[in-house]
């Protein structure tokens, strides 16, 4: 099963506390509770998501080790639970702050973000119950419960709860039309609509393995 990931616009930048080693603080939500995603395409019917308020509830207990890269990419590590990331739910969805520590990769994220070139936030998960509606020209997934893995600062949001351009989501979903993750989507949304469950939970042995490497549950 692939890592299936995420993205937010709305990420804010605020000066470090005196007397820190910090050179500032990333703070916002990685992902936004009751909020549409932008519409999915190329891999079946077009669909759209949401996220459950407590989908990451189950996580953070049992998995609260958590990372924040830049851009997905393990390489570029700009945090880790407890001691320079803090990720919570609240009443608007999965918050987190990043207190960024010297060094030249966190450097060249501030300034990235200072400067209006990454400005969202994005989460790494792996779905582990889910629930879908069949509608008429889009339908919906609902994600119940998942693996939170990593937070990432990112260029791209899939959910634009603020604002983002036309043409910007139209580049996401031809970026991600073709990716793994979403044809599993595909498969996993089949699956459930000819069950006659009240949701999809994911138990498939690459979740097993998945688990099995990161540590979860």
């Amino acid at each position: 099963m692939n890592i299936e990931r995420r993205a937010l616009k709305g990420l804010t930048v605020r000066a470090a506390d005196q007397g820190t080693d910090f050179i500032g603080v990333l703070t916002g939500h990685a992902a936004m509770f009751n909020s549409d995603s932008v519409q999915f395409e190329g891999a079946g019917k077009p669909w759209v998501e949401r996220i459950a308020p407590g989908a990451f509830k189950r996580t953070l207990t049992e998995n609260p080790d958590v990372v924040a890269l830049w851009s997905h990419d393990p390489s570029k590590p700009a945090g880790r639970t407890p001691d320079t990331l803090s990720v919570r739910e609240d009443e608007t969805g999965l918050a987190i702050e990043i207190r960024l520590v010297d060094t030249a990769i966190n450097r060249d994220l501030l300034t990235n973000i200072r400067a209006g070139i990454v400005d969202s936030m994005s989460f790494g998960f792996i779905p582990v119950k889910t629930q879908w509606e069949e509608r008429d020209k889009t339908d919906l997934r609902t994600l119940l419960d998942v693996d939170l893995l990593e937070v990432s600062a990112v260029v791209w949001p899939a959910y634009p709860d603020t604002s983002i351009g036309a043409r910007s989501q139209r580049q996401f979903r031809e970026l991600r039309a073709t990716a793994p993750d979403l044809r599993e989507v595909m498969q996993e949304r089949d699956t459930f609509l000819r069950s006659t469950n009240a949701a999809a939970i994911i138990t498939t042995p690459e979740r097993d393995i998945w688990a099995a490497r990161l540590g979860i549950k």
